[in-house]
Parts: C-alpha cells; sequence; structure tokens
C-alpha cells in the first residue's frame, strides 16, 4: 500500500477549533509535547506496523484521546481527525453512526476500549 496522506496539525488545530465553536468549550493547549506525540503515532503505526488505514486511523483517534493535549474537546477532535484522515484517503466514512463514534470514544476514555479495537470497529462498519 502506498503512503497515505496523514492529517498535519495545522489541520488537527482547525478541527479543534470547529468543534468548540460547535460544542462550546474551553479553547487552549494544555500539553504540546502530548499533541506532537499523538500526531507522530500515526505515522509510526503506517510505518512499522500493519500499514493498515483503519489502525492508523484508531492511532489519531485513540493518541489525540489518551494524550489530553487541549484543555477541552479532546475526545471530539479524536474522533474528527480519525474520520478526516479516513475520508483523505478515499475511505467513506457515512455509515458510521454518530452514537457508535460517542461510545467508541467514551470506551478509550474509561480504558474499555484499546487502539486494536478501535481499527476493529473502523474495518467492520467500514467494510476495510
Amino acid at each position: 500500500m502506498k503512503e497515505p496522506r496523514f492529517v498535519d496539525r495545522e489541520t488537527v488545530d482547525s478541527l479543534h477549533r470547529l468543534s468548540l465553536e460547535a460544542h462550546g468549550g474551553q479553547d487552549g493547549l494544555r500539553n504540546e509535547h502530548g499533541l506532537e506525540s499523538a500526531l507522530a503515532q500515526p505515522q509510526h503505526v503506517f510505518s512499522h506496523g500493519t500499514g493498515d488505514l483503519a489502525d492508523v486511523a484508531a492511532a489519531y483517534a485513540y493518541h489525540l484521546a489518551e494524550n489530553q493535549p487541549f484543555i477541552d474537546g479532546n475526545k471530539r477532535t479524536a474522533i474528527t481527525a480519525a474520520l478526516y484522515f479516513l475520508e483523505l484517503n478515499g475511505v467513506n466514512t457515512s455509515t458510521l453512526a454518530n452514537a457508535e463514534l460517542f461510545d467508541a470514544m467514551i470506551g478509550i476514555a474509561e480504558k474499555r476500549l484499546n487502539k486494536a479495537g478501535l481499527a476493529a470497529m473502523f474495518r467492520t462498519h467500514l467494510g476495510m
């Protein structure tokens, strides 16, 4: 598989701002290193992992949610970045229900869902 198009820092910052505008919350960055680390993980997964788009998308969602780099809106930004990555790479994400996405992100926050489980959900629901 050829190298996918990754989501850059500027785009994640924009997705975060859009999320706050739509749903409210306090703006601001809590942890610069946490954000940079979360954005490096998807590239690491691709380079050293399976090369599967679902795994890379799960890395965006999981690490942005876990690292909590923003003051508010981390889970929303995390799942939005993952979906944006998939769409950027030709995967139609419209079949995923908001309730499924919400449950997945709460599962990550509560440590009931790991990165592999999220990747499996993407594969199942998106026919990957």
